[in-house]
């Protein structure tokens, strides 16, 4: 089964751009392309898309408002994979489209290749979030992310490094134990140990840390 992929751009010459270049993914289908919010919302109710990519800033009938139209979906579709590509770089802006939350934000100053990676970690259930938009972000709030896992990751020990690696990959916690040759609770412990050590509270904190500390994710 194809993954089904919406997009929605009103700039033609940016959703060309996107379209060719996720085509060529084998196994991925951009099942269509919509230019307003409201053809974005009947988009996703009519082709049932596994994931979204839309602009922030989308004309339509009452929700060209970037956050109601995120909400929107979320309400709406609350399974629905969506990431924002949008030219924003105001950070609080940046953080408030986080907050929806979304799967996925990335600038539109990014390679197309980096949008590739964007889609293939929300297929494996993480979100992702850009470079140049984590460093917009950390330029904004220097004592924000940027200090996470800043000196604990120096703590972290080879088997909990090795674990955090592999489940980044996308791998569950009993794949991760079936590889190494270790029980699920011990994998479990050895995860939580090193997300404490990271100061971070979930899976999002986790790849926003690694992300932006360029520690712990496979080479």
């Amino acid at each position: 089964m194809s993954l089904k992929i919406l997009l929605a751009d009103d700039h033609p010459v940016i959703a060309a751009a996107v379209r060719d270049r996720l085509q060529t993914q084998t196994g991925w289908e951009v099942c269509g392309e919509v230019t307003t919010a409201t053809d974005l919302l009947n988009g996703v109710e009519i082709l049932r898309p596994d994931i979204v990519i839309t602009d922030y800033h989308m004309p339509g009938l009452g929700e060209n408002d970037g956050l109601r139209l995120l909400a929107s979906l979320r309400r709406r579709h609350p399974t629905l994979g969506v990431a924002v590509l949008t030219m924003i770089t105001n950070p609080l802006i940046l953080r408030a489209i986080l907050s929806t939350p979304v799967h996925g934000l990335l600038l539109k100053d990014s390679p197309l290749s980096e949008l590739v990676t964007l889609i293939v970690r929300m297929q494996r259930g993480f979100c992702y979030i850009g470079k140049s938009a984590l460093q917009v972000l950390a330029e904004a709030d220097p004592g924000g992310l940027t200090t996470v896992g800043q000196d604990a990751s120096g703590r972290l020990s080879v088997r909990e490094m090795e674990v955090l690696r592999l489940y980044l990959t996308g791998r569950s916690v009993t794949e991760i134990a079936a590889t190494l040759c270790r029980s699920v609770k011990t994998i479990s412990r050895q995860k939580n140990c090193a997300m404490q050590k990271l100061g971070v509270n979930n899976d999002r904190e986790l790849f926003e840390c690694a992300a932006l500390q360029g520690i712990l994710l496979p080479p």
